[in-house]
């Protein structure tokens, strides 16, 4: 008998050790699942204010080559305007020496008529 007590004794202290191993297992794997959870919610933090930061960028971007474009837009209607009014100049001048000389010829030949 005392054998046989002394077997269950043992078999309760193993069937117990067992038992705490198995709760302490638990308990690791109820925290690294919760860990995991944890480090999947600031993966999906840091991959929101990545796309925001990319979006914000892109915006600025965006805007920015509108302005360079309304820029260059202006900077081109302002030298074709420039260029509009000299040539305008130019052709008023032109046309000016040419009935400048027109009457002086009108002339001369009035005077070889005389």
């Amino acid at each position: 008998m005392k054998l046989s007590v002394k077997s269950l004794f043992v078999a309760a202290a193993v069937a117990f050790a067992a038992t705490s191993c198995t709760e302490t297992g638990k308990q690791n794997a109820e925290a690294a699942g919760e860990n995991t959870e944890a480090a999947a919610e600031n993966v999906g933090d840091a991959a929101a204010a990545e796309a925001n930061n990319a979006a914000n960028a892109t915006e600025n971007a965006v805007e920015n080559a509108a302005a360079n474009t309304e820029a260059a837009a202006d900077k081109a209607g302002n030298a074709i305007e420039n260029a509009a009014d000299k040539t305008a100049a130019e052709t008023k001048e032109a046309a000016q020496k040419a009935d400048a000389k027109m009457d002086k010829a009108a002339a001369e030949v009035k005077e070889e008529i005389k």
